[in-house]
C-alpha cells in the first residue's frame, strides 16, 4: 500500500488544518497515510480524523506569542529576551523537524502545504518520492512568494493551487525557469453535507463565521450592518468565532449601543456551525483575503445566499455574482450595503439564491475531488 505522509504546521482549529484533515481522511481509503504535525497545539487534532490516520508530533515545544506579548505589555525586559531567545530557538527547530522529516520521506508520497515548506521539499525532498507543494494562503502573490515559485520550486513534482486562476498565474511564473513541476488545479471539498439544508425554518439572521482576527473586519461588518438595520428593525447580526479582536467588537458594539442586535457567540464546534447555518438567512464575509473560504461553501451547502467582498482569489472563485449571492467590489461599503439590503428585504430571491447556492456546493464533494486526488497519486 502506498504510503502518503503529509506535513502540518498544527492541527488546530483553521482553514488550512481542516482541509488536510479532510485529505488525510480521504487518502486513509485507499493509502497508508501519517500526518506528520510539527507544534502539538492543546485541543489537537480539532477536526474528526480517519482512525487509520497516523498522527506523529515533531515538537515538543509550541509558539510562544502570547508570552512574548505579555512580556512586552508589562514591560519586562527580562521576560521580552527569554521569550525572544525561546522564540527563536522555536523557529530554528520548526525548520529542522521539517527537513528532517521531508528528507526521510525516500518513497510514496510527500505533501507539504505552506509556503516556507514548499521551498525545503524542493531542496530536500528524495528522487524517490512524489512531491507534491500546496498553497492554502498567501495568495497576494507578494513579491518574495513569486520568487520562491520562479526560483525555488525546481524540485517539486507537482503544485496543487485551490483554483484554475491561480494554477494558471505559478505555470506562468515558472515559464522559463521550471520545466519540471507540473501546476495543477486541486480544489479543497466538503466532506459533509446536511441531510435536509431545508429542514430548519429561516430566521432574519445575517451570519458570519470565523476567527475573530483583523483580515476578517467584522468590526467593518458590525459597522455596517449598523447602517442598514434601521430599514430591518426586526433583523439581527450574529458572528461565530473566537479570537484575539473579541474586545475590539464588543467595544464597537457599545459604541453603536447595537447589544440587541449583533451578537457574538463565542466558537462552536461543526454541528453547531452547521445549525447557526441552517437556521440564518444570509451569508456575510468581509475579509481582506481569502484563499479558498471553506466556510463559504458549508454556508452554501447549508443553503444560504452569501454577500462578500470580491477580494483575490477565494470568494469570487465561490459565489457566482447575482446567481447564489452578491459581489461587491473591494472596500466600496456602499455596495456592499446595497447587496445586503437588497438578499434581505426581497425573500424570493434569496430562496432562488439558496437553491443556487446548494447547487454549487454540490460540485465540491468528496468524491468529485477525490477522483482528481487519485487520477493524480495513482494506486
Amino acid at each position: 500500500m502506498k504510503k502518503i505522509r503529509i506535513i502540518a504546521l498544527h492541527l488546530a482549529f483553521g482553514g488550512i488544518e481542516k482541509a488536510i484533515c479532510s485529505m488525510a481522511n480521504l487518502f486513509a481509503e485507499r493509502y497508508e497515510v501519517e500526518i506528520l504535525s510539527v507544534y502539538h497545539m492543546p485541543d489537537s487534532p480539532a477536526f474528526p480524523l480517519d482512525e487509520r490516520v497516523k498522527v506523529r508530533w515533531l515538537l515538543d515545544d509550541i509558539p510562544n506569542r502570547e508570552e512574548w506579548k505579555a512580556a512586552l505589555k508589562g514591560h519586562d525586559l527580562g521576560g521580552i529576551a527569554r521569550e525572544g531567545i525561546r522564540a527563536a530557538r522555536i523557529l530554528r527547530d520548526k525548520k529542522r523537524a521539517v527537513i528532517e522529516a521531508v528528507e526521510s520521506a525516500g518513497d510514496g508520497v510527500v505533501i507539504t502545504t505552506r509556503p516556507e515548506d514548499n521551498v525545503l521539499l524542493s531542496r530536500y525532498g528524495r528522487p524517490g518520492a512524489l512531491k507534491i507543494a500546496q498553497l492554502h494562503r498567501d495568495h497576494a502573490f507578494e513579491k518574495e512568494l513569486v520568487r520562491n515559485i520562479k526560483k525555488d520550486y525546481g524540485g517539486v513534482d507537482v503544485f496543487a493551487l485551490l483554483t484554475p486562476g491561480l494554477r494558471d498565474e505559478a505555470q506562468e511564473m515558472m515559464r522559463g525557469n521550471n520545466t519540471h513541476t507540473k501546476c495543477v488545479y486541486l480544489p479543497n471539498f466538503l466532506e459533509h453535507y446536511p441531510a435536509d439544508p431545508k429542514r430548519c425554518p429561516r430566521e432574519k439572521t445575517v451570519l458570519a463565521v470565523g476567527r475573530l482576527h483583523e483580515v476578517k473586519r467584522f468590526d467593518l461588518l458590525i459597522r455596517l450592518f449598523h447602517c442598514v438595520r434601521p430599514q430591518f428593525p426586526d433583523w439581527t447580526l450574529r458572528i461565530v468565532g473566537e479570537g484575539e479582536e473579541r474586545q475590539k467588537l464588543e467595544n464597537t458594539i457599545r459604541e453603536l449601543d447595537a447589544e440587541d442586535y449583533v451578537n457574538l457567540t463565542g466558537k462552536k464546534d461543526a454541528a453547531g456551525v452547521e445549525e447557526e447555518m441552517l437556521r440564518a438567512s444570509v451569508f456575510a464575509m468581509t475579509s481582506r483575503s481569502e484563499g479558498f473560504p471553506f466556510v463559504l461553501l458549508e454556508a452554501e451547502s447549508c443553503g444560504l445566499p452569501v454577500v462578500a467582498f470580491d477580494v483575490r482569489v477565494g470568494p469570487g472563485f465561490v459565489v457566482r455574482d447575482g446567481v447564489n449571492g452578491f459581489l461587491a467590489p473591494d472596500m466600496v461599503y456602499e455596495s456592499f450595503c446595497e447587496k445586503l439590503t437588497e438578499l434581505m428585504g426581497d425573500e424570493i430571491l434569496r430562496e432562488r439564491m439558496s437553491a443556487a447556492a446548494i447547487r454549487h456546493a454540490a460540485e465540491f464533494s468528496r468524491e468529485r475531488v477525490g477522483e482528481m486526488w487519485y487520477s493524480l497519486i495513482g494506486d
